[in-house]
């Protein structure tokens, strides 16, 4: 073959060559660039959205996504129901005050007490005294024959700020709930159930303070000892008048065996009514004090 032959050869075969290595790379290049519409898995993809600026909008734009968070703080902000303290947690809060303290006979704080006078102490000092009565006169048995009168006593429905009587009227109390109740002991002021104490549980003398209706309750209550004790002024015809010299006790009977009515403090001015003589031939009068009427041992008494 001729020199120039060859030589015209060769540059064909070599530029034959230098296409086929350009064109080449370039096919699998178009290939490899394919795959990026595919659905397979791609170990950078959880970054994809954080990248993808469209995205981010469509995510936030969901309408779903803040609900629960609204509902959340909703949930925690709301204001809670409001409790409101009542006469019972009143009184209730006053007696404890007082746990601890001793027992003395006719008291009536603020540092000593006996029953009744913890629970005049405590109705007093919340501003409802009117329910029991405030004087020194008040005594167990008396508030129970009074609320007994009402139809304001019974076993059953005890609520907080009750009264319990222990042993027909010789014992009373201030009832907590859940069977418990504060009372003045010999021991002192004690929280105790109302059946954990020796002499028995007789009732509940319902109040009403721990109920909204409560001052219906009470207002008809006083009215009707109010009426009652006109009832019984009217028809006792004071005869003389006397002060007692000493603390005494009105007594259901002329009898130191007679029910403990109440406890008069020294110096009280009563109106006679009746007299009677004992199995001893002592003198008890008959008296009218406070409107209700019972008997005191002449001989710790004098005219005025």
């Amino acid at each position: 073959m001729p020199r120039n032959a060859r030589l015209r050869a060769y540059l064909v075969a070599a530029t034959a060559v230098a296409f086929l290595i350009g064109v080449g790379p370039a096919a699998p290049a178009a290939a490899a660039a394919t795959p990026t519409s595919s659905t397979a898995p791609d170990p950078n993809a959880t970054l994809a959205p954080a990248a993808s600026a469209p995205a981010a909008p469509s995510v936030a734009a969901t309408p779903a996504t803040p609900e629960p968070i609204l509902a959340t703080v909703a949930a925690g902000t709301a204001t809670p129901a409001r409790t409101s303290v009542t006469q019972a947690d009143r009184v209730i809060a006053i007696a404890k005050t007082k746990l601890g303290r001793p027992w003395v006979y006719g008291a009536a704080g603020p540092t000593v007490f006996d029953c009744s006078g913890l629970v005049i102490y405590a109705f007093r000092m919340a501003g409802i005294a009117r329910i029991v009565g405030s004087s020194h006169e008040v005594s167990a048995f008396a508030l129970y024959a009074r609320f007994k009168s009402l139809g304001l006593a019974g076993q059953t429905n005890g609520r907080p700020g009750d009264l319990v009587i222990w042993g027909g009227g010789t014992h009373v109390g201030i009832y907590l709930g859940n069977g418990m109740a504060i009372s003045a002991l010999v021991t002192g002021v004690r929280i105790h159930g109302i059946r954990a104490l020796t002499t028995p549980f007789t009732a509940f003398l319902h109040t009403g303070i721990a109920q909204a209706t409560s001052a219906v309750a009470r207002t008809t209550a006083v009215a009707r000892t109010a009426k009652q004790a006109a009832v019984v002024a009217k028809s006792a015809t004071v005869t003389a008048r006397r002060v007692t010299t000493t603390a005494l006790r009105l007594r259901s009977s002329a009898s130191t065996a007679g029910r403990v009515l109440s406890t008069l403090s020294a110096r009280t001015k009563v109106g006679v009514v009746g007299t009677a003589k004992d199995g001893a031939g002592r003198t008890w009068y008959r008296v009218l004090v406070g409107g209700r009427v019972g008997w005191l041992a002449g001989w710790y008494t004098r005219s005025i």
